[in-house]
């Protein structure tokens, strides 16, 4: 597959950045809110569910809110890589900014996992340091491996390998009884991932509150799976820029690799055994997130660029250009200390209010914030 691309395509796609911010939506309050107004209602029970993440295995689509982030940022990259290419930037500048921007968001992760407290049990992963790293190794990818078609055998590489790892092989110290349970070797307690994390790194994992296990949802030996993802991402991103596709092309190739991972998914869960668990990034998981991602950007893809109706991604635009500084404002309490300030009567009104009401604020907040600073083209750049 060769990349046929015209001089000025490296341009923004409106969708990507109104996708994004759909995205971080529901971190940003959104998800809150949903259930809220399912209470509200006193029904919707399926609904409200989808609003939290599955305990283990399965998948809710607030499990994909995250892997779409991951996927949309190897979306971005075919067009960043275009754009410094064609402002002089040599290939060694390009590198190094990359690579910073992997070491600022694994930094930026260390420090809300407690280094900055100088707990000696810090947390080493985090969401921000799993989306540094993996899509550092996409990017690399990316710019040394010129063919489409071999990138997608790459992505298609790591993800059997790691569905193999996770299929046949389990920890050494796995309960037997849990071994011939329906989980096998993806139980918490009997999988190969999760007993590489206790012996390499033992003292810096996340704790699930209730269950007495260490492991760590982020964990460094799942880049390989987190990074094939950001690959298809830079695949999609590729499809974006073809020139030679016209727009409605590019939304229909978008909504055919949707089916595509769709049905592979479908093999590896009812064929190959693999168990969908975010928390391990399972094959499976990665395949039904990228399912999702493609087909929500091709609808975002078609809706707002092909169609033009782009008013009312006022909602979500902003969010999306600036979504790391979002995210940090989440972590920092800077969006709640503004929204407690500003509709503390909120929370003290009873029932929908209280419930919903308060949630819908935070998102607003957040969205005031961004959308001034989008007005004065001030964005963090990592």
């Amino acid at each position: 597959m060769e990349e046929k691309v015209s001089a000025g395509v490296s341009q923004r796609v409106d969708s990507i950045d109104v996708l994004r911010g759909f995205d971080m939506f529901f971190i940003t309050g959104g998800a809150l809110f949903i259930a809220g107004l399912c209470k509200w209602c006193g029904g919707c029970g399926w609904l409200s569910s989808q609003m939290q993440h599955v305990r283990w295995e399965g998948l809710a689509h607030h499990d994909t809110i995250f892997p779409l982030f991951l996927f949309l940022a190897g979306v971005s990259w075919p067009f960043s890589l275009a754009s410094q290419l064609a402002k002089g930037r040599s290939s060694l500048q390009i590198h190094l900014k990359l690579l910073k921007r992997v070491a600022l968001l694994f930094a930026f992760g260390l420090s809300f996992g407690g280094i900055m407290s100088f707990r000696a049990d810090f947390r080493l992963m985090s969401v921000l340091g799993f989306i540094g790293i993996s899509w550092g190794i996409a990017a690399l990818l990316h710019m040394h491996v010129k063919s489409a078609v071999k990138r997608i055998a790459i992505a298609g590489a790591l993800l059997v390998g790691y569905w193999a790892l996770l299929r046949f092989f389990h920890a050494p110290d796995a309960p037997a009884n849990l071994l011939s349970g329906p989980l096998g070797s993806y139980a918490v307690e009997t999988n190969i991932v999760t007993w590489f994390d206790r012996v390499v790194y033992p003292n810096h994992l996340m704790v699930k509150v209730g269950k007495g296990f260490l492991y760590e949802p982020e964990s460094i030996f799942s880049v390989t799976n987190g990074a094939a993802l950001a690959l298809l991402g830079t695949l999609a991103g590729t499809i974006l820029r073809n020139a030679a596709l016209s727009p409605s092309r590019k939304a229909l190739s978008l909504f055919g690799c949707s089916a595509l991972m769709l049905a592979l998914d479908a093999v590896f869960v009812f064929l190959l055994g693999d168990v969908v668990v975010k928390a391990l990034w399972t094959t499976s998981f990665v395949l039904s997130a990228a399912a999702y991602s493609f087909f929500m950007l091709g609808a975002f893809y078609f809706i707002v660029d092909v169609k033009g109706w782009r008013g009312w991604g006022v909602c979500f635009r902003c969010v999306g250009r600036n979504s790391i500084l979002v995210y940090l404002m989440n972590m920092t309490g800077v969006t709640g200390s503004v929204n407690n300030w500003l509709f503390r009567g909120v929370k003290a009104t009873p029932g929908f209010c209280q419930d919903a009401l308060c949630h819908l604020t935070f998102f607003f907040v957040a969205w005031a914030i961004l959308k001034y600073l989008d007005s004065k083209k001030v964005y963090l750049k990592v």
